[in-house]
């Protein structure tokens, strides 16, 4: 057994704990946000249940951040060994609540329309397809991307799916997934929270608060800092084996940890930049500037 686990007993405890928290993540995220109050005359495109499908989506984060913190947490502190087997429990319900929120997106949003899921509406009038909610389209998108690497991974995470594949050929799989997974992710967050639901013309409409954004933000940092930190220790392990490391060695493999971290950092400090100076209240009225016509008109008693 990979996992080194060959009580059965033990798998079913693990999974209903990790059951028990992931309905009660997304129980304390749909309380957390149906406390906006969202007012439909406000906001009639969003509808009730937007809180409950966001709710679905924040907990599986929340699930996706202790799988990938958990292995460089126990490389860098030895004694977080003992959770690495809890992996394959966390990366399981991840996927259960991707897939509800997929679904509750897909019954309660798109209502069972393919088009609406993508942000198309048809239009009798005209007789055809309209693009009227990009952003929608855009998110659903990379929702659909990620969902066959969700269901992969899910569907692999058992010990006959180990032998079959080979440790090292598993390993590659669910490392490279999961971390791919965890970028689009993060790009997909950072432009639903902080780009698409901005307050911005015509319409000027303000849209509810979300508590969970610097969160959300704030563990993907601590997520990609810890995964280099983890990198470093390693590797200087391994060279330093009969041999000091050397300083360019050092200072190389710094700067490399860095680089790793630097796509995050830039995501980031982007957001928080322009975050901390967009507005967040109705603009004053300006009277607009008169347009000056320079098309030259003769006057009536110079035309011909």
């Amino acid at each position: 057994m990979l996992q080194g686990i060959k009580s059965k007993k033990t798998v079913f405890f693990r999974h209903m704990c990790v059951a028990f928290i992931s309905a009660l993540l997304v129980y304390l995220f749909y309380l957390s946000y149906s406390a906006w109050g969202v007012q439909l005359a406000l906001w009639p495109d969003w509808g009730e249940d937007h809180p409950f499908w966001r709710a679905w989506a924040h907990a599986a984060f929340v699930l996706l951040f202790f799988a990938l913190v958990i292995s460089p947490a126990a490389t860098i502190y030895q004694p977080i060994k003992r959770f690495i087997t809890w992996r394959r429990e966390l990366g399981i319900w991840f996927a259960v609540l991707s897939v509800g929120h997929g679904y509750v997106i897909w019954d309660r949003w798109a209502q069972w329309d393919v088009a609406r899921l993508f942000g198309f509406e048809y239009i009798e009038e005209v007789g055809g397809y309209i693009l009227f909610r990009p952003e929608v389209g855009i998110m659903n998108m990379m929702g659909l991307v990620m969902a066959p690497m969700i269901i992969l991974l899910a569907v692999t995470s058992f010990d006959k799916a180990v032998k079959i594949l080979g440790v090292s050929s598993w390993k590659w799989l669910h490392t490279t997934l999961i971390n791919v997974i965890f970028y689009i992710a993060m790009l997909r967050g950072v432009l639903y929270l902080f780009y698409f639901f901005q307050f911005s013309p015509p319409n000027w409409r303000e849209y509810p608060t979300i508590w969970f954004l610097y969160v959300f933000l704030g563990m993907a940092v601590f997520i990609v800092i810890l995964q280099a930190a983890a990198f470093v220790k390693t590797v200087l392990q391994i060279r330093s084996r009969g041999k000091k490391n050397g300083v360019f060695q050092l200072v190389f493999v710094i700067f490399v940890a860095a680089m790793f971290v630097m796509p995050i950092v830039l995501m980031v400090g982007t957001v928080l930049y322009f975050d901390s100076r967009a507005i967040k209240e109705d603009p004053v009225t300006i009277e607009e500037v008169p347009i000056h016509n320079y098309v030259h008109i003769q006057p009536e008693d110079q035309q011909t």
